[in-house]
């Protein structure tokens, strides 16, 4: 049975889905940071790790993982945060401006949040899965009924908002720190300093690769930012102390230490999914405690999807932000019992790709066409959804630079070209006739 207390907190966060969020409702950036640290410190980070130790050295990886963050922080964080903390309003309502009320509904909507949120739900409940599977014996006929229950568990802070996230998130960081150490100390013990900075893939990739790697694991996090940050108090302060605590020490640390942890289990044994935590910690020997320790770090990134994917939903079809939370957490449970794992790579490069146009078109309307003004359209918007579909498409076949920053500018510029050269000479035309 639920509070009035409850009620009142569910009310209030499917009010806030489709209206602004007055400056009297405004919560502390610290709250958001806690969120976007548990959000990164988890699957984000240490299947990252592994993934790039997957085709670069060490040090490559290293480097990868820096510029990446700062691409994620100050090209998609801050920018699309700022427009949140400005307008009071989640991503979805902003897309408006951009795709208008029906196209926002596919670009921002679909594309920002539900698809790649219910998929990385999925993956995450694949993963945690395995690690409790480990738990109890490696039993692997019990996984299947582990991910349905992890599944629906996992989505419970989600449904009632971002205030009992948060406390999640907060709990979590001594799990998040337990584990870096084990790791790191893992890490160290078995292969030492000289064997993790001579380690070379099999398959060798470029920097580039891992950049656009990491970008990718992470963009739909940086790109629907203004869910979060729509809470907090307007200034842009707040938002780039919110992102710079939030993603970047996660991921800087946690992203080097899950390389490290991946090279030493690839030296240990033969792994087939790197990025796959429980199977590393498996391998090193870790104890049952730290694998309990990973489902709670997957929780604090699933929260997210969730949520995000509920207030895309509720703005698309109506209804209720909370029930809508709970099914796009069971279609994400589903994607994990149907192998979601096996396109884990495959599943970053979309993401990479798509989601970050769309990010271009939305900066690009609000701070360069409209002049910092949210200036909402009806329909289908088709400059932005043809700006996005192409700088999309550039991500994919263009082979030179970071696939994911090519759809960004792509899409920005085009946007910004055509409003800049097509709609103000069209204005001025008519200007001239009168």
């Amino acid at each position: 049975m639920r509070t009035k207390e409850t009620k009142d907190i569910n009310a209030e966060e499917g009010y806030y889905a489709k209206n602004p969020i007055p400056d009297n409702e405004r919560k502390s950036w610290i709250g958001i940071a806690a969120i976007y640290f548990g959000m990164t410190a988890s699957l984000s980070a240490f299947a990252t790790g592994g993934a790039l130790i997957s085709g670069l050295s060490l040090q490559q990886s290293i480097i990868a993982t820096i510029i990446g963050t700062a691409i994620l922080v100050f090209l998609f964080y801050i920018p699309t945060g700022y427009i949140g903390v400005r307008e009071g309003l989640n991503t979805y309502m902003i897309g408006e401006s951009a795709f208008g009320s029906k196209g926002s509904n596919i670009a921002t909507a679909f594309i920002i949040s539900i698809i790649p949120n219910v998929g990385w739900y999925g993956v995450q409940v694949s993963i945690a899965a395995a690690a409790l599977t480990h738990v109890f014996g490696g039993n692997e006929s019990l996984t299947p009924w582990l991910m349905i229950a992890i599944g629906i568990i996992f989505a419970i802070p989600a449904m009632f908002g971002v205030t009992s996230m948060a406390w999640l998130d907060y709990l979590a960081v001594p799990a998040i720190l337990i584990i870096t150490f084990y790791g790191l100390t893992k890490a160290m013990t078995i292969l030492g300093a000289d064997g993790l900075w001579s380690f070379e893939p099999e398959s060798g990739k470029t920097l580039v690769w891992g950049i656009n790697l990491l970008v990718g694991s992470l963009v739909v996090g940086a790109s629907f930012t203004a869910d979060y940050t729509r809470w907090n108090e307007n200034k842009l302060s707040k938002v780039a102390f919110s992102g710079m605590l939030g993603i970047a020490p996660a991921l800087l640390i946690l992203t080097v230490i899950a390389a490290m942890m991946g090279i030493t289990a690839t030296s240990v044994g033969s792994i087939v999914e790197p990025w796959n935590v429980a199977e590393v910690l498996s391998m090193l020997g870790l104890p049952s405690m730290s694998l309990i320790l990973v489902i709670i770090m997957q929780w604090t990134t699933n929260i997210t999807s969730s949520y995000s994917s509920g207030l895309a939903l509720t703005k698309v079809f109506g209804w209720s932000r909370f029930w809508w939370t709970l099914i796009a957490a069971l279609v994400g449970t589903l994607l994990s019992l149907i192998g979601i794992m096996n396109f884990f790579m495959g599943f970053l490069d979309l993401l990479a790709a798509f989601v970050a146009p769309a990010a271009g078109v939305i900066i690009s309307e609000y701070y360069f066409v409209s002049k910092a003004k949210l200036n909402t359209k009806q329909g289908f918007y088709w400059p932005g959804i043809i700006s996005w579909a192409i700088g999309g498409t550039g991500a994919l076949i263009i082979p030179i630079f970071i696939p994911a920053i090519n759809g960004f500018v792509i899409a920005g510029v085009l946007y910004f070209l055509y409003h800049q050269y097509f709609v103000n000479n069209t204005k001025q035309y008519k200007k001239d006739q009168i």
